[in-house]
């Protein structure tokens, strides 16, 4: 019998709001602004549900007043590089409020591909979408040969909402392949089908399963993530009770390149905008910049956190986030958070980390 796929497809999915805390130690028993239940709903991952209720407020009666609805579609759609959904509400936000927009970016992803905005941007873009019956291999097939023609590629898995044992295992090996090759990789939403992978894990392994741990690892690898390698290999070894796979290093030639030798006549780079510069996706892998950031605190009365390069604050670690600002405040001194976007800033209000820190927007117009 076939090994069953694992996930679900997803729809408007929200996170269950905790009875507990978010991120501090009050209860929230009323029902969360629009803005603050959005920026829950990306900081848990569901990024999707976050526009289509943002998309809903500002096509409402009353919620087409709530400009920062709008601010936070524009960064969604951003980071997203949706360029035309951005470019859709932009006139009629500049007809409701009388005034511009945010401007554009094209490295507004963020997503670390050092040629974004290049005139190949989109030529080595491949969408990974399952067939009409969920089936992944032939589109497997497709992207092995797509990045071998490129000699580089940048790999959308948002469409896989489910994978099988055995695709699983096919595109471990094609991930594997291109990276012995030295292909240049890059990745968007990989985060929901790490998700996926993780949910297929039960708490008594099987063989069925190991596909699975596997294709997890070499994402791990791909992305250099050796400390969350490590993690998953202790935890391999104790449900195979065998020994895990050896990490091993994965060099993106390109954007080794590019960090050694900047663009001719491109300036200097320049320190962050403000105080202590906190960057990605902040979450349980980011323990050595809240350390670094806490060292940092050590020495000053005020402590400015530029907050710019902050993608997202994971639900699961906003409470210990809350808590790395509270004890700085706690310690005595004057903590802002500068430099935030929209969403991020309407998250921190939602967690209540105001009380604790000036929250400064980055300037949207």
């Amino acid at each position: 019998m076939a090994t069953p796929a694992v996930g679900s497809s997803a729809g408007g999915v929200r996170p269950a709001r905790t009875a507990g805390r978010l991120g501090s130690e009050e209860y929230h028993s009323a029902p969360l602004p629009i803005a603050q239940e959005a920026a829950i709903l990306y900081s848990a991952g569901h990024t999707n549900a976050a526009v289509a209720l943002l998309a809903s407020e500002i096509k409402d009666a009353t919620g087409r007043n709530n400009k920062q609805a709008w601010l936070m579609l524009f960064d969604l759609y951003q980071l997203a590089q949706n360029k035309e959904e951005y470019e859709a509400i932009s006139m009629l936000f500049t007809v409701k409020f009388e005034q511009s927009p945010p401007a554009w970016t094209e490295s507004g992803d963020q997503g670390a591909d050092p040629r974004r905005g290049a005139s190949r941007e989109r030529k080595d873009f491949f969408a990974l979408k399952p067939g009409p019956d969920g089936d992944l291999a032939g589109e497997i097939a497709k992207f092995g040969a797509f990045a071998d023609q490129q000699g580089s590629a940048r790999l959308d898995v948002a469409k896989i909402t489910a994978i099988s044992a055995g695709d699983a295992t096919l595109l471990a090996a094609a991930l594997a392949r291109l990276r012995r090759k030295r292909t240049p990789l890059w990745f968007n939403n990989l985060e929901g089908l790490e998700k996926l992978l993780r949910a297929a894990f039960n708490e008594r392994a099987t063989e069925d399963q190991r596909p699975y741990w596997l294709l997890l690892f070499e994402l791990m690898i791909l992305q250099g993530k050796s400390s969350e390698f490590e993690e998953l290999g202790l935890e391999y070894a104790v449900a195979f009770e065998i020994s895990p796979p050896n990490w091993e290093v994965y060099v993106n030639t390109v954007s080794a390149a590019q960090t050694a030798a900047p663009a001719a006549g491109a300036s200097a780079p320049i320190g962050p905008i403000a105080g202590f510069e906190l960057k990605g996706v902040v979450s349980s892998a980011s323990a050595n910049q809240i350390g670094e950031l806490n060292g940092h605190a050590s020495s000053r009365q005020e402590v400015v956190v530029d907050m710019s390069g902050v993608l997202r604050i994971e639900f699961a670690y906003t409470p210990a986030f809350f808590d790395a600002v509270k004890a700085i405040q706690l310690a005595g001194k004057r903590v802002i958070l500068a430099n935030i976007n929209e969403v991020n800033a309407a998250l921190l209000e939602a967690l209540g980390v105001n009380r604790y820190a000036i929250l400064v927007r980055r300037k949207s117009t």
